[in-house]
């Protein structure tokens, strides 16, 4: 997949949409704890582009991955995560279609490693669509 036509996340916009999150939901604790970490869970999807010849899918996949599992923001971290990958595949022209309990029972699997980046990114074949259809 080309990355040149992928709309990637900036650190800039992964930190907007964590303090725009964390307000609108009345948090108390949140911010950066570990910039270096972000900026790496951020980096996931062009590195799966460019050395796996990985789809959309699978770079959402990844970052959603990196994001829950690095532990980057002070609070927040999986329903951060969440909004990052929502963000990432609605600028892309994708958005996911699944429940609230079903998004929070993925996260925890995730971050109890018992899902892993090809479960996740199975997970959303069956539930990401194009905005245009």
């Amino acid at each position: 997949m080309a990355i040149e036509s992928v709309k990637y996340t900036t650190y800039a916009q992964a930190v907007f949409i964590h303090l725009r999150l964390m307000k609108l939901l009345g948090e108390t604790r949140f911010g950066v704890d570990h910039r270096s970490l972000i900026e790496s869970a951020l980096a996931r999807p062009q590195q799966a582009a460019i050395y796996e010849n990985a789809d959309l899918i699978r770079q959402a996949a990844t970052l959603y991955f990196g994001l829950i599992k690095n532990h980057p923001w002070l609070g927040g971290n999986k329903r951060t995560a969440t909004a990052i990958v929502n963000d990432f595949l609605y600028r892309n022209g994708y958005e996911i279609h699944a429940s609230n309990s079903g998004i929070v029972k993925l996260v925890l699997e995730i971050e109890a490693d018992e899902f892993d980046i090809g479960e996740i990114e199975e997970w959303l074949r069956e539930r990401t669509f194009s905005i245009s259809n």
